[in-house]
């Protein structure tokens, strides 16, 4: 018996120290990580920020600074900026000029990160880097960040410090692996690998001069790929964000650089004994140890690995002063609930003003998000997907045009969700079904799940979050019959919960 005792002692010191031992630059190795830790499965909702030098125009997008050196776009998104640009500010006017006249003098982490958390979010962020090449903390790496020049503010610390303060988790996001790529080139000027996205002309007018090297891309793939890991180790290393989001197109950076950034990241996270999340987006990590991520998209079925989704909260994803518009709260509360079903989380994007301000119609969707999460978060959050997803008209297709494909995405029907659908999601021996939409006092309506998949599990009771009201119930060989209250409960005009308690 002792030495059996012996023998078992002797394993689980073993598998502590084969735990312990570091992560290396190998994708076997590598994949011992845990893609998607229990925190970030139970948050199912996040949100950062684009904020940056294209900011200043506040015009087409925070793809400004490619579009306004872009003079024969054929694309319509973002074909208008270049006559905008040359209209506006002149020919003579670069991408660089923008930097001395971002302020942010109305900037306070303080008051965005209380907006972000009073509407509902789990994990906060800041973009750390767009495609633009300008860095939004103090780094030796790269000589363009917003700490040295323009604003002269470390938003990626201040942003942390706040959330930290509040035992939130900490989200940065990286879209830099596009840099190489983003400016328009000299014909066969830069040996890098093969990009549709590539814009060259023979005498482009992005600057030349070697002071503007490192912010215009015009540098050589092994500087690129050293800068690419160099910024994120800056990051890993002074801010320890629990989620490095990663933005599409890091594929084009070297392998055992990207090998090498997971292994830095993990290890980290190792030496402060906390669970972190990466995603990918496309094939550019292995999704054994990173998150699946969807632009503005949904899927078709309950996956069977969490993934995650993000959408825009105003017009786009960067500031546009001429499209002053915002997500629909109750859109949004019904596009979450669709995501947590699917075994999803979401994630929603603010886009501020240059000068440091959150415009009102963004805050307003904010209250509103935060107004029925504060009611019936519980149907939400730490929960997962039930035996179906769901029920209802409303179809998810995938537009055969839409370029995102390659990403998996499924937009439409997505802000069509209604009254006439439901998402299920459970938590112990409680299953929510959520009526995307009031559907009328006293309303009837049928859970089908409880007529299939679901029809051998005992019920005990049925309520409605946010209603005193005792409700109408029966099993049915169709289903579940709920009728709904004769008043409606506070914010259920986005969605009504049934709250189901299986005995």
């Amino acid at each position: 018996m002792k030495n059996k005792i012996t023998f078992f002692l002797i394993l689980a010191f073993m598998g502590t120290c084969y735990a312990q031992d570091k992560f290396g630059p190998d994708w076997e190795n590598l994949k011992q990580h845990k893609a998607a830790p229990e925190w970030f499965a139970d948050a199912k909702l996040g949100v950062y920020f684009h904020w940056g030098v294209y900011n200043v125009p506040a015009n087409g997008n925070e793809w400004y600074g490619r579009f306004m050196y872009e003079n024969d776009r054929r694309k319509t998104w973002g074909k208008d900026v270049y006559d905008y640009h040359t209209k506006t500010y002149g020919r003579d006017v670069d991408y660089h000029d923008f930097i001395p006249q971002w302020k942010a003098e109305k900037f306070s982490a303080k008051r965005w990160v209380d907006m972000f958390e009073n509407m509902g979010a789990k994990f906060i962020g800041t973009i750390a880097e767009h495609h633009d090449g300008f860095s939004l903390w103090e780094s030796e790496v790269n000589p363009w960040n917003s700490f040295d020049k323009g604003p002269k503010i470390d938003v990626v610390k201040q942003i942390g410090d706040e959330v930290k303060k509040r035992n939130l988790k900490f989200m940065t996001t990286f879209h830099h692996g596009f840099h190489m790529h983003f400016y328009p080139k000299k014909e066969n000027s830069f040996l890098r690998p093969v990009s549709t996205h590539s814009v060259t002309y023979t005498n482009p007018e992005v600057p030349q001069e070697d002071e503007y090297r490192i912010l215009y891309g015009n540098t050589t793939y092994e500087e690129e790929c050293d800068i690419w890991l160099g910024k994120l180790n800056e990051v890993i290393n002074a801010y320890s964000p629990d989620y490095i989001w990663m933005d599409f197109a890091q594929g084009y950076i070297q392998e055992d650089y990207r090998k090498q950034f997971l292994a830095n990241y993990f290890n980290k996270a190792q030496e402060q004994n906390k669970e972190v999340v990466v995603n990918t987006k496309g094939s550019f990590f292995p999704t054994d140890l990173a998150v699946v991520n969807l632009e503005r998209a949904t899927v078709i079925d309950i996956a069977p690995e969490v993934w995650v989704t993000d959408f825009q909260l105003g017009s786009s994803w960067g500031y546009n002063k001429d499209k002053r518009t915002a997500l629909d709260p109750k859109k949004a509360i019904r596009i979450l609930a669709e995501v947590v079903s699917k075994n999803g989380v979401m994630i929603l994007a603010a886009a501020p003003m240059a000068e440091g301000i959150i415009p009102e119609e963004q805050a307003k969707s904010m209250e509103g998000i935060g107004a029925w999460l504060n009611l019936y978060g519980e149907s939400i959050y730490n929960t997962r997907p039930f035996v179906a997803y769901g029920q209802g008209p409303t179809k998810m297709k995938r537009n055969p045009e839409d370029e995102w494909n390659d990403y998996g995405a499924i937009k439409a029907g997505l802000y069509d969700l209604n009254s006439a659908d439901i998402r299920y999601t459970k938590k112990g021996k409680t299953v929510y079904a959520i009526q995307l939409g009031w559907p009328g006092e006293k309303a009837n309506t049928v859970l089908e799940v409880f007529g299939n998949k679901a029809k051998n599990m005992e019920i005990k009771s049925v309520s409605v979050l946010g209603s005193n009201q005792k409700i109408k119930w029966k099993k049915t060989a169709e289903g579940l019959l709920v009728t709904a209250p004769r008043k409606m409960p506070a914010e259920a005009d986005a969605a009504l919960v049934y709250k189901i308690t299986l005995k």
